[in-house]
């Protein structure tokens, strides 16, 4: 099947501190220790932009329904594109609109339990070309059997 080759068997470069191209892929709703709505964002670094740290996640960006904290709301909107005066009824519609949305990340580090963690710092527009979404049409030709 294969030879194990030490060599090769290298791990995942650490996100570190910069930019990065990366892609809305999973939220999650939660309640905070204050007893606030919270989403649990998770983005993944895009593998179709020349970037380092191609394919890896950074989990854990808590949106927290506040007055006080719309304000990533704003950013990570406008960095989405979504227009300017755009309504939603509530945090999870917003969530759902986020969802799959090319953005550009600004990275930084967080410790926790001694360990360094990538931590969203900040949102930009992409500034990437556009992923093709393009649905893929297979027809009966195609498949073998």
């Amino acid at each position: 099947m294969f030879k194990v080759d030490h060599s090769k068997g290298k791990g995942f470069e650490q996100v570190k501190p910069g930019e990065y191209e990366a892609i809305v892929i999973n939220y999650e709703e939660k309640t905070a220790s204050s007893g606030n709505h919270r989403l649990v964002v998770d983005y993944e670094i895009r593998s179709d932009v020349e970037q380092p740290c191609q394919g890896q996640k950074i989990l854990y960006d808590n949106f927290t329904v506040t007055e006080n904290a719309m304000w990533r709301f704003h950013l990570a909107s406008k960095a989405a594109g979504f227009p300017n005066g755009m309504e939603f009824k509530d945090h999870i519609e917003w969530a759902k609109a986020f969802l799959n949305k090319p953005i550009r990340l600004v990275v930084g580090e967080r410790q926790y339990n001694g360990n360094k963690y990538p931590e969203v710092k900040g949102f930009k527009p992409s500034e990437a070309p556009a992923l093709d979404n393009d649905p893929i049409t297979i027809s009966d030709d195609d498949v073998p059997f």
